[in-house]
């Protein structure tokens, strides 16, 4: 657990302030620096980044000081004589109440605090890193716990506020963001990752592309310079016009030599959100084509010198060269059909993931928590690259079984996903010309300052 003032969190991050300090704040008026509203903290999760309002009650403000705050945009106002607040940050382990009654208070305190968020907010759903406001009177000779208030989205806070009988009420507070699309293009020099992260694609953008697109594209041999990308995404911005969140990839498209890869978000009348190439088609496959990322393809499938036993003999997979510890990921959804060591293979993972099909992933430094029989998806973490077994340097292993015999993983005809028909194919084909247009005006009419660096 760590405790700050409200506002300079990423500061007392910067200068190495241990766990467990506590600062007040003071009870004289603010800096200039202080008065003004706070920055928003944007963590980098493509679904789920939270921001964080710096506000203190003034003395004459109504008892529902958060929500006038949070509604009407008001500047942060001076603490009243005897308040003291305090910013506590969520640490691995940590829960609500054990929050508060290391901050001091009571235990029954505590709880009851906690309570009143009943229906309103979840406390198991505390997040590491976390800002829990919490606000105490001392005007009367004691400390006393006035309110606990924190964010559990972006666009809401939760309060539990002592009410005049002694007791804690809840109440909520919610604001309005404002959505803004972003179209950004440019050409790929490097690679992807870094050629849109300084394009201004934000790095959780990036990335979301980088697990979509593994489906179809081996980055390491199917991009080269010259080749292009385009994304269109959108921003939710608080009313001081920093970005509070991002919101979801709605187009991206790459431009490798004469092949143009292009996928549209897209919502289906049963609630299915999936993203789709212009005919309407899943981009998502059975497997993904590189179960690591950032990997380089260091062997082939066929016949080959074994590096370790010296002659010739059948490479029955690929092998993917990357740093020790690097993430593995199922290629598809499946069961752990075995997992142990295993001869040459040394730490081996093999997935059902239906009748026929299997996928194997060997030599790991370590497995994930699995045990055989999990049920895994695809994308999640199954292991950490490592050189197990018969290997003369990190890598992965990696082999698809047809009933039972290994076939080529980087030639083996998979099915894809669904196709969309009827109305929801009429509505896409739809949706696919409002997007097109929609980012040929960000990228053809709009200034740059208002949808950040745009190229092309």
């Amino acid at each position: 657990m760590r405790i700050a003032p409200l506002g300079v969190l990423s500061l007392l991050a910067l200068a190495g302030l241990g766990a467990g300090a506590f600062l007040l704040l003071p009870e004289s008026p603010h800096s200039a620096d202080a008065a003004t509203s706070g920055p928003a903290a944007l963590r980098s999760d493509l679904h789920d980044q939270i921001a964080y309002d710096s506000l203190l009650p003034a003395p004459d403000e109504p008892a529902d000081w958060m929500l006038a705050a949070l509604t009407e945009g008001l500047s942060r106002p001076q603490a009243p004589r005897g308040a003291e607040r305090r910013v506590v940050e969520v640490a691995a382990g940590d829960t609500l109440t054990g929050l508060l009654t290391e901050a001091g208070v009571a235990e029954d305190e505590a709880h009851a605090a906690v309570s009143a968020l009943d229906g309103l907010y979840d406390p198991t759903k505390l997040r590491i890193g976390q800002p829990v406001t919490l606000t105490f009177d001392r005007s009367g000779g004691e400390r006393v716990l006035k309110a606990v208030s924190l964010m559990p989205e972006v666009d809401r806070t939760v309060t539990a506020r002592r009410a005049p009988d002694g007791g804690f009420r809840s109440s909520e507070a919610e604001r309005v963001l404002e959505s803004r699309p972003v179209g950004i293009a440019g050409e790929i020099e490097s690679s992807l990752y870094a050629d849109a992260t300084a394009a201004g694609v934000p790095d959780a953008v990036v990335l979301s592309l980088l697990k979509t697109w593994a489906y179809s594209v081996d980055f390491q041999r199917d991009l080269q310079p010259g080749d292009r990308f385009a994304v269109l995404f959108s921003q939710d911005h608080s009313p001081d016009g920093s970005v509070a969140r991002l919101g979801p990839v709605e187009m991206a498209r790459l431009e490798l030599g004469d092949k143009t890869l292009t996928m549209y978000r897209f919502e289906s009348r049963d609630g299915t959100v999936d993203y789709y190439d212009r005919d309407g088609t899943s981009v998502r496959r059975l497997l993904l084509r590189t179960p690591v990322d950032g990997a380089r393809l260091t062997s082939r499938f066929g016949a080959r010198r074994h590096p370790v036993l010296g002659y010739t003999r059948m490479h029955r997979g690929v092998d993917f060269g990357a740093p020790s510890g690097t993430p593995i990921y199922a290629a598809g959804d499946g069961t752990v059909e075995l997992i142990g060591t295993q001869r040459g293979y040394g730490r081996v993972i093999r997935l059902r993931h239906n009748g026929r099909l299997s996928t194997a992933y060997a030599h790991m430094s370590r497995f994930a928590r699995l045990k055989k029989g999990s049920r895994v998806k695809q994308g999640d973490v199954i292991g950490y690259v490592g050189s197990s077994g018969m290997a003369t340097g990190p890598h992965l292993h990696y082999e698809v079984l047809v009933a039972g015999s290994q076939v080529n993983p980087l030639s083996v005809d998979l099915p894809t996903g669904t196709t969309l028909a009827g109305r929801d194919r009429t509505e896409f084909k739809r949706r696919v010309e409002t997007i097109d247009r929609q980012f040929r005006q960000l990228t053809e009419e709009a200034p740059v300052a208002s949808v950040g660096r745009v190229d092309g």
